[in-house]
Protein backbone atom coordinates (compact mmCIF):
# COMPACT_ATOMS: atom_id res chain seq x y z
CA UNK A 1 0.00 0.00 0.00
CA UNK A 2 1.33 3.34 -0.97
CA UNK A 3 0.28 6.52 0.88
CA UNK A 4 1.33 9.79 -0.62
CA UNK A 5 2.20 13.45 1.23
CA UNK A 6 -1.30 14.55 0.89
CA UNK A 7 -4.33 14.02 2.33
CA UNK A 8 -7.90 14.34 1.65
CA UNK A 9 -9.78 16.85 3.92
CA UNK A 10 -12.57 15.55 5.73
CA UNK A 11 -15.01 17.57 4.77
CA UNK A 12 -14.83 17.75 0.99
CA UNK A 13 -12.36 15.43 -0.10
CA UNK A 14 -9.79 17.81 -1.70
CA UNK A 15 -6.23 17.16 -1.11
CA UNK A 16 -4.80 19.31 1.59
CA UNK A 17 -1.37 19.02 1.72
CA UNK A 18 -0.49 18.63 5.35
CA UNK A 19 -2.96 20.99 6.45
CA UNK A 20 -6.20 20.04 8.14
CA UNK A 21 -8.03 23.35 8.30
CA UNK A 22 -8.42 23.04 4.20
CA UNK A 23 -7.83 25.76 1.61
CA UNK A 24 -10.97 25.21 0.03
CA UNK A 25 -13.78 25.10 2.35
CA UNK A 26 -11.79 25.81 6.02
CA UNK A 27 -11.60 24.24 8.84
CA UNK A 28 -12.94 20.29 8.89
CA UNK A 29 -16.63 20.81 10.58
CA UNK A 30 -19.06 18.68 12.72
CA UNK A 31 -21.11 17.89 10.14
CA UNK A 32 -18.17 16.27 8.83
CA UNK A 33 -18.30 13.29 11.23
CA UNK A 34 -21.67 12.76 10.32
CA UNK A 35 -21.25 12.86 6.31
CA UNK A 36 -17.42 11.21 5.46
CA UNK A 37 -17.17 8.73 3.65
CA UNK A 38 -15.31 5.68 5.36
CA UNK A 39 -14.51 4.21 2.49
CA UNK A 40 -13.10 7.51 0.52
CA UNK A 41 -11.17 8.42 4.02
CA UNK A 42 -9.48 5.44 3.63
CA UNK A 43 -8.46 5.34 -0.23
CA UNK A 44 -10.67 2.38 -0.61
CA UNK A 45 -13.49 1.61 -3.07
CA UNK A 46 -16.89 1.10 -2.45
CA UNK A 47 -16.83 -2.88 -1.92
CA UNK A 48 -18.05 -5.11 0.96
CA UNK A 49 -14.83 -7.45 1.01
CA UNK A 50 -11.65 -5.62 1.76
CA UNK A 51 -8.55 -6.80 3.26
CA UNK A 52 -8.50 -5.80 6.80
CA UNK A 53 -4.44 -5.90 7.52
CA UNK A 54 -4.74 -3.29 4.33
CA UNK A 55 -6.92 -1.34 6.36
CA UNK A 56 -4.86 -1.35 9.06
CA UNK A 57 -2.33 -0.08 7.43
CA UNK A 58 -3.73 2.80 5.90
CA UNK A 59 -5.75 3.56 9.52
CA UNK A 60 -2.75 3.72 11.21
CA UNK A 61 -1.26 5.55 8.68
CA UNK A 62 -3.80 8.36 8.77
CA UNK A 63 -3.67 8.11 12.72
CA UNK A 64 -0.44 9.15 13.04
CA UNK A 65 -0.82 12.13 10.30
CA UNK A 66 -3.91 13.49 12.46
CA UNK A 67 -2.57 12.65 16.02
CA UNK A 68 -3.27 15.77 18.22
CA UNK A 69 -0.05 15.61 19.52
CA UNK A 70 1.77 16.66 16.14
CA UNK A 71 -0.42 19.69 15.97
CA UNK A 72 -0.18 20.81 19.55
CA UNK A 73 1.50 24.06 18.55
CA UNK A 74 -0.75 24.79 15.96
CA UNK A 75 -3.28 27.70 15.89
CA UNK A 76 -6.61 26.38 17.74
CA UNK A 77 -8.98 25.72 14.91
CA UNK A 78 -6.47 23.82 13.57
CA UNK A 79 -5.80 21.84 16.85
CA UNK A 80 -9.29 21.35 17.44
CA UNK A 81 -9.53 19.91 13.64
CA UNK A 82 -7.25 17.10 14.21
CA UNK A 83 -8.82 15.95 17.15
CA UNK A 84 -12.26 15.61 15.31
CA UNK A 85 -10.06 14.06 12.45
CA UNK A 86 -8.86 11.73 14.33
CA UNK A 87 -12.25 10.37 16.01
CA UNK A 88 -13.43 10.49 12.77
CA UNK A 89 -10.88 8.12 11.46
CA UNK A 90 -11.11 5.47 14.93
CA UNK A 91 -14.60 5.56 14.45
CA UNK A 92 -14.40 4.76 10.28
CA UNK A 93 -11.82 2.33 11.22
CA UNK A 94 -13.83 0.51 14.09
CA UNK A 95 -17.15 0.52 11.69
CA UNK A 96 -14.96 -0.97 8.49
CA UNK A 97 -13.11 -3.44 10.39
CA UNK A 98 -15.61 -5.59 11.91
CA UNK A 99 -17.77 -7.45 9.32
CA UNK A 100 -21.44 -6.64 10.62
CA UNK A 101 -20.75 -3.23 11.34
CA UNK A 102 -19.34 -2.50 7.65
CA UNK A 103 -22.61 -4.22 6.66
CA UNK A 104 -24.88 -2.13 8.89
CA UNK A 105 -22.66 0.83 7.43
CA UNK A 106 -22.95 -0.35 4.08
CA UNK A 107 -26.63 -0.39 4.38
CA UNK A 108 -26.96 3.41 5.43
CA UNK A 109 -24.82 4.25 3.02
CA UNK A 110 -27.79 2.93 0.91
CA UNK A 111 -30.14 4.66 2.53
CA UNK A 112 -31.09 1.30 4.17
CA UNK A 113 -31.30 -0.35 8.21
CA UNK A 114 -32.36 -3.21 9.66
CA UNK A 115 -35.39 -1.27 10.99
CA UNK A 116 -38.65 -3.06 10.90
CA UNK A 117 -36.88 -5.94 9.49
CA UNK A 118 -35.26 -6.50 13.07
CA UNK A 119 -38.11 -6.74 15.56
CA UNK A 120 -40.02 -9.51 14.06
CA UNK A 121 -37.81 -12.89 14.71
CA UNK A 122 -36.95 -14.35 11.17
CA UNK A 123 -38.90 -17.52 10.79
CA UNK A 124 -36.28 -19.74 10.17
CA UNK A 125 -35.17 -19.19 13.44
CA UNK A 126 -38.62 -18.85 15.06
CA UNK A 127 -37.97 -22.55 16.57
CA UNK A 128 -34.26 -22.04 17.49
CA UNK A 129 -35.18 -19.04 19.66
CA UNK A 130 -38.04 -20.53 21.31
CA UNK A 131 -36.75 -23.66 22.13
CA UNK A 132 -32.70 -22.08 23.64
CA UNK A 133 -34.88 -19.77 25.80
CA UNK A 134 -36.96 -22.88 27.54
CA UNK A 135 -33.69 -24.38 27.95
CA UNK A 136 -32.62 -21.09 29.72
CA UNK A 137 -35.68 -21.14 31.96
CA UNK A 138 -35.45 -25.31 32.98
CA UNK A 139 -31.81 -24.48 33.63
CA UNK A 140 -32.75 -21.83 36.12
CA UNK A 141 -35.61 -23.79 37.61
CA UNK A 142 -33.62 -26.81 38.25
CA UNK A 143 -30.82 -24.58 39.53
CA UNK A 144 -33.22 -22.82 42.40
CA UNK A 145 -34.06 -26.64 43.06
CA UNK A 146 -30.54 -27.41 43.62
CA UNK A 147 -29.79 -30.42 40.66
CA UNK A 148 -28.53 -28.19 37.43
CA UNK A 149 -25.47 -30.26 36.48
CA UNK A 150 -27.49 -31.65 33.74
CA UNK A 151 -29.19 -28.46 32.38
CA UNK A 152 -25.74 -26.80 32.56
CA UNK A 153 -24.17 -29.96 30.96
CA UNK A 154 -26.92 -29.61 28.19
CA UNK A 155 -26.62 -25.68 27.89
CA UNK A 156 -23.04 -25.85 27.67
CA UNK A 157 -24.08 -28.31 24.12
CA UNK A 158 -26.54 -25.30 22.71
CA UNK A 159 -23.46 -22.62 23.42
CA UNK A 160 -21.24 -24.55 20.70
CA UNK A 161 -24.24 -25.04 18.67
CA UNK A 162 -24.81 -21.49 18.42
CA UNK A 163 -20.94 -20.67 18.33
CA UNK A 164 -21.34 -22.61 15.38
CA UNK A 165 -23.95 -20.80 13.75
CA UNK A 166 -22.07 -17.60 14.06
CA UNK A 167 -19.06 -18.94 12.34
CA UNK A 168 -21.81 -19.47 9.14
CA UNK A 169 -22.96 -17.00 9.65
CA UNK A 170 -19.64 -15.09 9.53
CA UNK A 171 -19.02 -17.30 6.15
CA UNK A 172 -22.53 -16.11 4.67
CA UNK A 173 -21.68 -12.60 5.27
CA UNK A 174 -18.45 -13.00 3.57
CA UNK A 175 -20.10 -14.45 0.47
CA UNK A 176 -22.50 -11.66 0.62
CA UNK A 177 -20.19 -9.34 0.48
CA UNK A 178 -18.64 -10.78 -2.67
CA UNK A 179 -22.24 -10.93 -4.32
CA UNK A 180 -22.68 -7.27 -3.29
CA UNK A 181 -19.62 -6.42 -4.52
CA UNK A 182 -20.20 -8.09 -8.15
CA UNK A 183 -23.61 -6.44 -8.44
CA UNK A 184 -21.41 -2.93 -7.98
CA UNK A 185 -23.09 -2.66 -4.71
CA UNK A 186 -26.31 -1.61 -4.75
CA UNK A 187 -28.26 -4.37 -6.42
CA UNK A 188 -31.59 -4.58 -4.73
CA UNK A 189 -31.54 -8.26 -3.94
CA UNK A 190 -27.70 -7.79 -2.72
CA UNK A 191 -29.02 -5.15 -0.04
CA UNK A 192 -32.09 -7.79 0.69
CA UNK A 193 -29.53 -10.48 1.39
CA UNK A 194 -27.90 -8.51 3.48
CA UNK A 195 -30.32 -7.69 5.60
CA UNK A 196 -31.86 -10.72 5.74
CA UNK A 197 -28.41 -12.64 7.26
CA UNK A 198 -27.92 -9.74 9.15
CA UNK A 199 -31.36 -9.86 10.99
CA UNK A 200 -30.88 -13.73 11.36
CA UNK A 201 -27.24 -12.67 12.84
CA UNK A 202 -28.77 -10.58 15.76
CA UNK A 203 -30.79 -13.12 17.01
CA UNK A 204 -28.37 -15.94 17.20
CA UNK A 205 -25.49 -13.49 19.20
CA UNK A 206 -28.56 -12.41 21.24
CA UNK A 207 -29.03 -15.62 22.18
CA UNK A 208 -25.36 -16.93 22.89
CA UNK A 209 -24.75 -13.67 24.85
CA UNK A 210 -27.82 -15.07 26.92
CA UNK A 211 -26.51 -18.43 27.30
CA UNK A 212 -22.83 -17.42 27.83
CA UNK A 213 -24.26 -14.96 30.82
CA UNK A 214 -26.06 -17.87 32.26
CA UNK A 215 -22.73 -20.21 32.00
CA UNK A 216 -20.66 -17.52 33.48
CA UNK A 217 -20.97 -18.09 36.91
CA UNK A 218 -19.71 -21.61 36.41
CA UNK A 219 -16.91 -21.05 33.82
CA UNK A 220 -15.83 -18.51 36.12
CA UNK A 221 -16.03 -20.79 39.31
Amino acid sequence: MTITDTTLCLNCGKHTARQLACTGCGVVSSAATRESDYFRLFGLPHKLALDVDDLGARYYALSRRFHPDLWHDSPPAEREASVRATAIVNNAYQALKDPVRRALYWLSLHGESLGRDNERVPPELATLVFEVQEKLEDLRAMRAGGDGAAAEAEMRGVHQDLRARMGAFAARLEENFRRTDGANGAGAAALTETKAILSELHYVRTLLRDVEKELEPQWNA
